[in-house]
C-alpha cells in the first residue's frame, strides 16, 4: 500500500523587512522589544499576556493582541496569539513564533546592530504563512503593503519615542 496522495492545500508565503536607525544605544532600543513595554511607545497598543515567569518578555513568553488581526489581515475579529522563540538580550535579539488562528502562521524577528554608543539600527522581519485557503485568501494586492506597513509603523514609533520620549500618535 504504497499509494500518493495528492496535495490539494498549496501554502502561501510573504516576506517583508524594514530597518530603522535611531539615536539611541542597543540596549535601550532592545529594552522596546516588550508588550509591557509597548504600552509606553505604541499608540492604542493592547495585549493579554497568557504567560511569563518575570511579567515580560523573556524566551518562552506567550501574549496575544488584536492589532496585527486588524490592520495587517483585515480581519478585526482575529487575535494573534505571540509566542517568544528567542529574547537574547546580550545579541539584542527577539524572534517569535505568531499563530493567527487556524488561518495562518508567521515568524517574527527583531534584531538590533549598534552602530556606536549613541546610534543603533533595528531590523524587522516578518513572514506569513498560510495554513488554509483561508489563510490564502487574505493575500490581496494590498497585503504585503499592510504588512510592511505594520514593520514600518513600529519603526518610527519606536524612533520617535527612542528620540523624543513620548508616543507617536497615528494619524
Amino acid at each position: 500500500m504504497n499509494e500518493k496522495r495528492e496535495q490539494v492545500f498549496k501554502a502561501k508565503r510573504i516576506q517583508v523587512t524594514h530597518r530603522e536607525r535611531v539615536k539611541a544605544s542597543a540596549e535601550q532600543f532592545f529594552s522596546l522589544a516588550c508588550p509591557v513595554e509597548e504600552l509606553k511607545w505604541i499608540d492604542s497598543w493592547q495585549f493579554d499576556m497568557i504567560y511569563s515567569e518575570s511579567g515580560k518578555n523573556e524566551n518562552n513568553c506567550i501574549f496575544k493582541e488584536s492589532m496585527s488581526g486588524l490592520f495587517v489581515l483585515n480581519r478585526p475579529e482575529l487575535s494573534t496569539c505571540w509566542y517568544t522563540t528567542i529574547y537574547d538580550t546580550g545579541k539584542y535579539r527577539f524572534d517569535a513564533l505568531l499563530l493567527y488562528g487556524s488561518v495562518a502562521a508567521g515568524k517574527f524577528e527583531f534584531h538590533i546592530a549598534e552602530e556606536d554608543k549613541d546610534f543603533s539600527t533595528g531590523l524587522w522581519m516578518l513572514t506569513y504563512t498560510s495554513l488554509s485557503e483561508d489563510g490564502n485568501n487574505i493575500i490581496d494586492e494590498s497585503f504585503k503593503d499592510r504588512m510592511l506597513g505594520m514593520l514600518t509603523f513600529l519603526g518610527k514609533s519606536a524612533k520617535h519615542y527612542l528620540e523624543t520620549g513620548e508616543i507617536f500618535r497615528a494619524a
